[in-house]
């Protein structure tokens, strides 16, 4: 088991815990619990077979489409949106368990078929899982689908035709329903609207950019080493979840904040070593979920900065919520079992 791996995942859940606490203590037990459930993840994670996983990748996948499409008809969420099973006290987002399903999905296809292949049929099952979350509504995280499958076809060395031919067709298959989605789900463009206020200088409480703002002066009042667990943190909406990076610095100061981007770096550097220790589809596996975690820590902490529009896409490992941080365990796990079979392989690569 790899060290490097296992304890940057546990102290990110450690921040978490602290960020979640700072912003919500009444939410802290259960977070908590949370984190409990996402160690039984990156323990089944670490127990599942890559092999396995890959070959029953494709039923994986239509069995994540299955469960997008029930959401739609019998998951609920706050203002009419409709992405998430209520089992009690917790709920579970099938668009987060697709982040990993994709990867998996694209890893076989590529490993069966080839870079060379045709590439139309994992395409479209690739999109129509991006467009399942898009019509939740979740613009954000069906984005994030789609950039990590195109990543993922790129990185397997997928000729460039063979991408901007599908790429071309998808754009012009949804281009005609454009205007109808947005005039639907106004908030996709109102975000883009309050980035370009806060661009300017302009936001209001009513406005996603005021988050931003209040997230900049938690980062600001922090200090070099923070204001402790019982400091009074500004109002900031969602500072337990999609800002709790902020929470998270105003509590540990900025050496906190930046221990929090160093574990990030450190698993996107043994996740390349990892990928590069590999081979066929386990290694694109590897690349992939170092992706999934890395780039949207990254996505995330850039909304929190200001250097991108309010998505609502949660800080892996950190952010309160179930589903995140149990698909967040998961990944951890599968590439903590990765690692397993590149060293006992002996791969010299990987001990460099």
């Amino acid at each position: 088991m790899d060290p490097v791996l296992l304890l940057s995942g546990l102290l990110l859940l450690a921040f978490g815990l602290l960020g979640v606490g700072v912003a919500e203590p009444g939410l802290l037990g259960g977070h908590l619990l949370r984190v409990g459930l996402a160690l039984l993840a990156l323990l089944l994670g670490y127990l599942l077979s890559p092999d396995w996983m890959l070959r029953r990748a494709r039923g994986l996948l239509l069995l994540t489409l299955g469960l997008l499409v029930l959401v739609l008809f019998l998951g609920d969420g706050p203002g009419g949106v409709r992405r998430w099973f209520y089992l009690g006290p917790f709920a579970f987002q099938p668009s987060e368990l697709a982040k990993v399903v994709l990867v998996l999905y694209v890893a076989s296809f590529v490993g069966r078929k080839g870079s060379d292949y045709p590439i139309v049929g994992a395409a479209f099952l690739s999109g129509a899982l991006a467009g399942l979350v898009l019509v939740e509504p979740d613009f954000a995280t069906a984005l994030f689908l789609a950039t990590l499958a195109a990543l993922l076809f790129i990185l397997a060395g997928v000729p460039w035709r063979r991408l901007l031919m599908v790429s071309l067709a998808g754009a012009l298959a949804v281009s005609p329903f454009s205007g109808i989605y947005l005039a639907r789900f106004r908030y996709v463009s109102e975000r883009f609207t309050s980035f370009l206020d806060y661009i300017q200088g302009e936001a209001s409480p009513t406005q996603g950019a005021y988050q931003v703002i209040q997230a900049q002066k938690a980062l600001l009042l922090a200090g070099p080493l923070g204001q402790g667990p019982g400091g009074d943190l500004p109002h900031l909406p969602e500072a337990h979840n999609d800002m709790v990076f902020a929470s998270v610095v105003f509590a540990t100061g900025w050496v906190g904040g930046g221990m929090v981007l160093f574990l990030y770096f450190l698993l996107f550097l043994r996740g390349l070593a990892l990928a590069l220790a590999l081979q066929g589809p386990k290694s694109l596996v590897a690349l992939g979920l170092t992706l999934y975690l890395t780039l949207q820590a990254a996505i995330n902490i850039g909304v929190t900065v200001g250097f991108l529009p309010v998505t609502g896409v949660p800080l892996p490992f950190v952010s309160y919520g179930g589903s995140s941080l149990l698909v967040s365990g998961l990944a951890l796990g599968m590439l903590l079992r990765l690692a397993r079979e590149a060293q006992g392989k002996g791969v010299r690569a990987w001990s460099s």
